[in-house]
């Protein structure tokens, strides 16, 4: 990995806990409830128009509690409120964030995320000013694993695929960066942070800070 100079990061279960299952099995007693809502929210194409930017939160929770009459209560804490209570920093990744930061390496971050909601946990989350630059699905109607977002961001920021390494928790998106050049890694645990940090840090010849 002797050329990689630009290091790109997916959000949602990389470096930001993201799980609506464990969320929703711990807040209804009722597996039917579980069942539903997952189903209906978070798999639902309104979310993904949301990450894509094409409706706002009130078209879909207009869409949404339509399909769940007597649920509208639940729909609408969900759509309005989720990153309020459904996302947790990841702090064994982001500390590793902060040491590639410190050995000199541009960071990158390309999520799919709603606006609404990513507007929010950016203003939360300090480890954000760590980024040199962002592209995120909503601003650009665009979601991953489509070449598009990827070929948003390669052009924006001036990068070069050969010099990249992205990292996302999701094959497929994993794959699509592949066949643009970049090197990426399937993150499933904080010890593929690590290892890369590890194989970075000796190839760069710095000391880490």
């Amino acid at each position: 990995m002797k050329e990689i100079k630009n290091i790109i990061f997916d959000l949602g279960n990389v470096l930001i806990e993201f799980d609506p299952l464990k969320w929703l099995t711990k807040s209804y007693d009722s597996f039917d409830t579980v069942e539903t809502l997952y189903k209906e929210v978070f798999q639902s194409e309104e979310w993904k128009l949301l990450d894509r930017g094409s409706i706002t939160d009130q078209e879909a929770y207009e869409r949404v509690s339509k399909r769940l009459p007597g649920m509208e209560k639940e729909v609408e804490r969900i759509l309005f409120h989720w990153e309020s209570f459904l996302i947790e920093e990841m702090t064994q990744s982001t500390a590793i964030l902060r040491k590639l930061k410190g050995l000199g390496y541009s960071l990158y971050a390309l999520s799919n995320y709603p606006e609404r909601g990513f507007t929010n946990t950016e203003k939360f989350y300090p480890f954000f000013d760590l980024f040199d630059g962002k592209v995120v699905s909503y601003a650009y109607g665009e979601i991953k694993p489509d070449r598009k977002i990827y070929e948003i961001l390669l052009e924006k920021y001036g990068l070069k695929p050969e010099e990249c390494v992205f990292i996302d928790d999701t094959l497929v998106n994993v794959e699509a960066a592949r066949s643009l050049g970049m090197k990426a890694v399937h993150f499933f645990h904080s010890n593929h942070l690590m290892d890369l940090y590890l194989q970075l840090k000796d190839q760069c010849g710095k000391e880490d800070v």
